[in-house]
C-alpha cells in the first residue's frame, strides 16, 4: 500500500568500498541515522524554526565534521610515518570480506559524513598493517578502533538529538500559535536512537592528539 505521508526526496547514490569490519559497522549503525536527521535539520526544520537557530546548529555540526576529518587525516599521516620508519608495506594487507555499500546522499553534509567513514576505513587499513607487523599492542589496537567508532557514531547521535529537540520545541510553539501543519518528529528521525546511543557510548572521546596513544609516539621516534 502506498505511503501517502512519505515525501519524495532527492538523493544521489554514492558507492563506498569499505575494507574493514569497523568501517562497515560504523556505516551500518550511523549513516542512516545521521542522514535522516541532517535532512530534517537542513530542509524540514527551516520551515518552522528560526533561521539563526538552524544556522547555529549547522555550524556546530560542521565543526564536528571538520575536526573529525582533520584528526583522521593526521592519524593516517602518523601511521604512514611509522610504517615507513619500520619498513612496513601498507598495501600488503588484504581483507576477507570487503564490501561496497550504497550511501544515499540527500544533502552535502551527508556526503561529508560518508567521506569521514571512507577515510576512517583508510585509517583502519593503515592501523591493521602496523598492528599485524607487531608494532601495536592488542590492547591499544582494540582501544583505538573502539574510540574512533564511538566518536564517529556520536556525531550521528548528536545530530539526531538536537534535531529531535528542535522539532519538539517548534511543534509546541506552533501549537501555542494555533498552527496545525507543523510535522511531528518522524519515527525515522528517532528510530534506533537507543541502539545508536548504546553503540556510540555515553561520552565523546578526547581528541586524538599526537600524544594520545603512547605506541604512536614511541614508533614515530623509531
Amino acid at each position: 500500500m502506498e505511503n501517502k505521508t512519505a515525501s519524495s526526496r532527492p538523493y544521489m547514490s554514492q558507492k563506498l568500498p569499505l575494507q574493514s569490519f569497523h568501517a562497515q559497522q560504523t556505516f551500518k549503525r550511523g549513516f542512516d541515522v545521521y542522514t535522516e536527521s541532517i535532512y530534517s535539520l537542513s530542509v524540514v526544520l527551516r520551515a518552522f524554526a528560526d533561521e539563526y537557530q538552524v544556522r547555529e546548529m549547522e555550524g556546530l555540526i560542521d565543526e564536528k565534521l571538520s575536526k573529525a576529518q582533520a584528526d583522521i587525516r593526521n592519524e593516517i599521516v602518523r601511521l604512514e610515518k611509522i610504517a615507513e620508519n619500520n619498513g612496513i608495506t601498507l598495501e600488503s594487507v588484504s581483507y576477507s570480506q570487503p564490501v561496497i555499500v550504497e550511501a544515499k546522499i540527500s544533502s552535502h553534509r551527508s556526503a561529508r559524513y560518508a567521506n569521514i567513514i571512507r577515510e576512517f576505513d583508510n585509517l583502519i587499513t593503515k592501523l591493521d598493517a602496523v598492528w599485524l607487523s607487531g608494532l601495536v599492542p592488542d590492547s591499544d589496537y582494540s582501544r583505538v578502533t573502539y574510540e574512533w567508532k564511538r566518536r564517529i557514531l556520536r556525531i550521528a547521535t548528536h545530530v539526531r538529538g538536537i534535531v529531535r529537540q528542535a522539532m519538539i520545541e517548534s511543534r509546541k510553539k506552533a501549537q501555542q500559535e494555533n498552527i496545525v501543519d507543523v510535522p511531528a518528529v518522524s519515527e525515522a528521525t528517532i528510530k534506533g536512537a537507543a541502539d545508536t546511543k548504546q553503540s556510540a557510548g555515553s561520552t565523546e572521546p578526547k581528541d586524538t592528539s599526537p600524544g594520545a596513544f603512547s605506541w604512536l609516539s614511541r614508533n614515530q621516534q623509531a
